[in-house]
Parts: structure tokens; C-alpha cells; sequence
């Protein structure tokens, strides 16, 4: 019985240590997000060159659509894999696609 009692006692913190780690892992929504905005706002200045950036909207999860006045970029959030893992945020690069524009 007090073997059964050691295994339970056992499992129950495993079970709060897996669930702890992971909780940690992760940003929060609201700052993963704010890295993820950063990161297409600075592809988004090197492809747009001297085209202000008139908005940013989120299209799909890890897609993010940047709009000058007279183009369009998709931007892509790719994680970073790792050979071995890694606690804490989030790694990921932001991956411009073609850039569109009107009358080009």
C-alpha cells in the first residue's frame, strides 16, 4: 500500500512539473505577439524601402499581411528548429513572400 501511495505521489509531481515547464516555455500571447510584430515590421522596412507601412494585419496564425499605399507583403513567422530543445520563447524568423504592387 505504501508503494502504491509513493508511485501516485510520484506521478501527481511529475504531472505538476511537466505542466510547470511547459507554462514557462512560452511567452505570454500578448508578448509573443509583440516579438512577432517587431520582427515583420523589420522585414516589412527592408522589402517596402522608402514605402511607409500604412497597416499591419494578422491574416492566419504565423501570416501577417503589411500594407503600403500601394503594396502588399505577406509575411511569414517560421519557428527555428533546434537540434536540441530549448526552454523559453518562442525562436522564429519573420520570412517575407513576394512583394505585390499596383501598376508594377
Amino acid at each position: 500500500m505504501a508503494n502504491t501511495a509513493r508511485i501516485r505521489a510520484a506521478g501527481a509531481a511529475f504531472t505538476v512539473m511537466a505542466f510547470a515547464t511547459s507554462a514557462i516555455a512560452a511567452l505570454p500571447p500578448q508578448h509573443q505577439r509583440a516579438k512577432e510584430l517587431a520582427a515583420v515590421i523589420e522585414v516589412a522596412v527592408q522589402v517596402l524601402q522608402h514605402r511607409p507601412i500604412e497597416s499591419i494585419t494578422r491574416i492566419d496564425n504565423d501570416l501577417y499581411r503589411v500594407e503600403s499605399e500601394t503594396c502588399t507583403l505577406d509575411v511569414d513567422i517560421v519557428s527555428v528548429v533546434n537540434a536540441t530543445p530549448v526552454l523559453g520563447p518562442r525562436q522564429f524568423t519573420a520570412q517575407p513572400r513576394e512583394l505585390e504592387c499596383a501598376g508594377q
